[in-house]
């Protein structure tokens, strides 16, 4: 006669078949880390050179690459003289809020010296979105692209491209003394 499972070696096996569970969902998902590093940096516009406020010296900022899953944690680092945040335009920020970048809504401005860990997984979602300051005229000059790809081994929804060139328009006028 067999005896019956005890309600803690239950409670093993719901246990093990849950993390079996999470493991297998998280397989392939994984974390991307980058630093952005809010600046003034010299750029020549119409034969003049003039100190603009870029991400890690360049206008546009760096292109953010992911899979649909993956988790993103951004180290924004503020040695500008401005208040800064930053707008992760177009992502779902399911159960983090705060990393969204609506500076004085959902977060205190970076203030210049300061620096905020941006994290957030990108949830149900493909395609190219953007990220840029929301924080008044810095969204001039500091923004990217934030490209999301489908989760490895899924396929797209039409034929995958030859080849792909994100562009980003940006339209920066310059005032002296202002940007």
């Amino acid at each position: 006669m067999a005896s019956r499972p005890s309600p803690s070696s239950r409670l093993l096996f719901l246990l093990a078949c849950s993390g079996c569970l999470v493991f297998a969902l998280l397989a392939g998902a994984e974390v991307h880390q980058h630093e952005f590093v809010v600046q003034e940096t010299p750029v020549k516009r119409l034969c003049k050179t003039h100190n603009v406020i870029t991400v890690n010296g360049q206008m546009p900022g760096p292109t953010l690459e992911v899979r649909e899953g993956d988790t993103l944690e951004i180290n924004v680092v503020n040695q500008a003289q401005h208040n800064v945040t930053i707008h992760w335009h177009g992502i779902r920020q399911l159960r983090t809020g705060w990393a969204d970048g609506p500076e004085f809504v959902t977060q205190c401005p970076i203030k210049p010296g300061g620096s905020y860990k941006y994290r957030f997984t990108v949830e149900g979602q493909e395609g190219t979105l953007w990220w840029h300051a929301h924080s008044s005229w810095l969204r001039a000059t500091v923004y990217g692209a934030l490209i999301i790809r489908p989760k490895e081994n899924n396929t797209y929804p039409f034929d995958k491209p030859a080849r792909e060139v994100p562009l980003l328009l940006g339209i920066t006028r310059v005032t002296p003394g202002f940007i």
